[in-house]
């Protein structure tokens, strides 16, 4: 079989046409009608002029058509890409450019924005919305996709390369994001591998040797033993976490991915559905995920009521601090769970695992090491483990490098031993007990809740304010989030300033998740003698504040 997300797609729909492939609510798919619906996708965007490699952007919150119109983009060989739809206009147009999309998903919700932005990109030769507000009218030019992906006759099947690739867009350590380049082959391969198996333990059983090499029998036999896994990606599935866990590994057994109703996370949804659908799997991004689900828990069985969790075997999360008290928390209401902790980066960086049981000594940040990470000291060299010193965290990689950035490539990818590494920024150290511990990325780049923030873009923004004479800002510890954004604001002399029109002015021109979340007003704001910023002071100040 080619290694391609599509062609394992077809064979499994093949295999158990019957079985739910896609649920939200009351809607349920079947894996034989997800893939009629995705090829009839498929033969629109071939119809609107795209050819192979072109770029199909997704900008939804999640639901089953999110799932469908990354299936139809692979079906077609064309290139599907996630986007933030927290963007705003500028941010939205910059990310569509760069990617060279030419058709657009989207919901109606984000229709507004999305049609001003439509208007400056000539390169879009398809709009196509759906409808989340119940009757949404569309705007000329735009496509209805229920019409869309029921129209059209089914797009024949092809031969595909393994060379095609997805991107995803990382935040990183730049103030604008950066195209991560996947080939679709090696990310196959990867997943289909021991080491993909490793890193996806409790997907299929409780040892990597239990997934077997035919992925399309070893699906038929899931359904037939009712043993499928069902899974819900919490957190939103343009994050490469809740794709890779709660969506591409659970349809490549014949899975079922359950996405929920509300836009914005609902712990007391999630848990109806974990109910309903009997799901295995979650996947989210740290405690902004696992706090409110400990909390829903601990609400329902304070009054009596406790959630009916026994089905979930494995909660997933990636991508920002899940801390020791929660696990420990969690364990409470899901004894039976596994909870696996994945370290690693969007540009497919996988540093360690922690993978606990009930009963397990639980930590925050140690991870037993992936197979073939290094700790690079600061010429680039190898170091032995057990120095004690904290060095460039580098990782063997499915990536190609970044969409049109030769030179960050150059910086962060590279050939060690003659295996590919990614060497993104992440600083770590290696413990006497095996484990790895990440220390964090090697900039001022802000993790909150799991987006990424650099504090120059923002920093920019506040200073466009007419009362605002210097500002920095800085990431502080957080309960929830992991970090808040904290702005460190120097007024105008003789002017007061409000902590609220900071805020709001933030708000009204980046991704609402940019802005802060505290506002620190100092009569001087940090800097170095030669009038670069003085990150650890400002630092220091906002904490204290």
């Amino acid at each position: 079989m080619e290694l391609h997300h599509a062609t394992v797609f077809e064979a499994v729909a093949d295999a158990i046409p019957d079985a739910p492939a896609l649920a939200q609510g009351d809607r349920v798919v079947s894996w034989g009608q997800m893939d009629q619906r995705a090829a009839r996708l498929a033969a629109a965007f071939t119809a609107a002029g795209l050819t192979v490699q072109s770029t199909v952007a997704i900008d939804l919150y999640n639901c089953n058509e999110w799932m469908e119109s990354f299936f139809a983009a692979l079906k077609a060989r064309l290139v599907p890409v996630s986007i933030n739809y927290r963007y705003l206009d500028d941010e939205l147009a910059y990310l569509l450019e760069n990617c060279d999309a030419e058709a657009l998903v989207f919901h109606a919700s984000l229709g507004e924005r999305v049609v001003r932005v439509a208007r400056r990109l000539p390169a879009l030769k398809l709009l196509v919305q759906v409808d989340d507000l119940g009757g949404a009218g569309l705007p000329p030019g735009v496509a209805d996709y229920e019409q869309t992906a029921t129209a059209h006759a089914p797009a024949p099947r092809i031969s595909r390369s393994p060379d095609d690739i997805v991107m995803w867009y990382s935040g990183g350590t730049t103030g604008l994001p950066k195209g991560v380049v996947i080939p679709i082959g090696r990310s196959v391969e990867f997943s289909t591998s021991r080491d993909g198996r490793v890193r996806t333990l409790g997907l299929y059983g409780s040892d990597p040797g239990d997934i077997p090499e035919d992925l399309v029998e070893h699906a038929r036999r899931l359904w037939d033993e009712g043993a499928r896994p069902v899974a819900i990606p919490a957190a939103p599935l343009m994050h490469s976490t809740a794709m890779s866990y709660g969506g591409a590994a659970i349809l490549h057994c014949g899975g079922t991915v359950v996405t929920l109703e509300r836009h914005s996370f609902d712990p007391h949804q999630l848990f109806a559905a974990v109910e309903r659908h009997r799901v295995t799997t979650i996947a989210i991004v740290g405690d902004a995920f696992a706090k409110p689900m400990t909390r829903a828990l601990e609400e329902r069985a304070a009054v009596g009521r406790p959630y009916d969790g026994s089905s979930i075997r494995t909660i997933y999360s990636a991508g920002a601090v899940w801390s020791a008290d929660v696990k420990d928390r969690l364990f409470r209401h899901l004894p039976d769970a596994l909870l696996v902790d994945n370290c690693g980066s969007s540009e497919g960086a996988w540093y360690g695992t922690s993978v606990l049981r009930n009963g397990d000594a639980t930590s925050s940040a140690s991870f037993a090491p992936a197979p073939g990470v290094l700790l690079l000291d600061e010429s680039g060299a190898a170091m032995p483990p057990g120095t004690g010193k904290a060095g460039l965290l580098a990782s063997t990689t499915t990536m190609a490098g970044y969409h049109k950035d030769p030179e960050r490539t150059a910086q962060a990818f590279r050939f060690i031993d003659d295996a590919w590494y990614t060497v993104p920024g992440d600083y770590g150290m290696f413990n006497d007990d095996g484990t790895v511990t990440l220390l964090g990325r090697g900039t001022s780049v802000i993790n909150t809740g799991g987006e990424k923030v650099y504090p120059e873009e923002v920093d920019d923004v506040v200073k466009t304010m007419e009362d605002i004479d210097d500002c920095l800002v800085v990431g502080t510890p957080d309960e929830r989030f992991g970090q808040a954004v904290t702005a460190v604001v120097q007024p105008r002399a003789g002017t007061v300033l409000g902590e609220r029109e900071v805020v709001d002015w933030v708000r009204a021109r980046l991704a609402h998740y940019k802005a802060p979340r505290r506002v620190v007003i100092v009569d001087k704001v940090p800097r170095l003698p030669n009038g670069k910023p003085d990150y650890p002071a400002t630092r220091r100040l906002a904490e204290r504040a």
